[in-house]
């Protein structure tokens, strides 16, 4: 049997029901890692043992909705020809994810929760890797330097702005996911 190593309280005398669990990987969860933040999450939880086959429940999880939505914008001041140009950038996005959860007895097409409907979000921070500013800055000895490399905090391009804000998000969306089944399932 395998196990996660999660802290169970219980009181002296009483035996709770310890149920064990399956996750298959979730549909549409292309490189894997939201499948392993929510099998992370119900392991540290100590709600349920995790198996890999040949568990008291079966959580089958769905990707319903992958969206984005941009939130902020600045002024990019690029001079052309002699002549000041504002333009508007955006600089910061929110990444949303909604999810369908259902929970099955064992092997079975028995629905013993669900399915819920959950989301979760995650803004991020990013430069535009078409703006000279956002990719170069003069340092203090006046000699232009390229900032991407740097990887300066909030200086990340898009993507991989992105990439990073998606491990917070689905931390989030699969804590939700084992708060709403551990506490409908007493």
């Amino acid at each position: 049997m395998l196990t996660g190593c999660g802290y169970r309280w219980q009181p002296n005398g009483f035996e709770a029901f310890h149920p064990s669990m399956t996750v298959p990987f979730i549909k549409g969860d292309e490189d894997g890692l939201f499948t392993n933040e929510v099998t992370r999450a119900l392991a540290s939880s100590g709600w349920a043992d995790i198996r890999l086959h040949g568990g008291d429940f079966r959580l089958e999880i769905s990707m319903l909705h992958d969206g984005k939505e941009i939130l902020g914008f600045r002024k990019d001041r690029q001079k052309v020809n002699g002549k000041t140009k504002r333009n508007m950038f955006a600089c910061e996005a929110r990444k949303i994810v909604s999810v369908e959860a259902t929970l099955f007895r064992g092997d079975g097409d028995e629905v013993v929760l669900g399915p819920y409907i959950l989301e979760a979000d995650a803004d991020f921070d990013y430069v535009d890797g078409d703006s000279y500013q956002d990719l170069m800055f003069v340092d203090p000895a006046g000699v232009s330097q390229a900032v991407l490399p740097f990887s300066l905090g909030q200086l990340e391009p898009y993507e991989a702005a992105l990439d990073a804000s998606m491990r917070l998000l689905y931390s989030r969306l699969a804590q939700k996911i084992v708060d709403v089944i551990s506490s409908q399932y007493r």
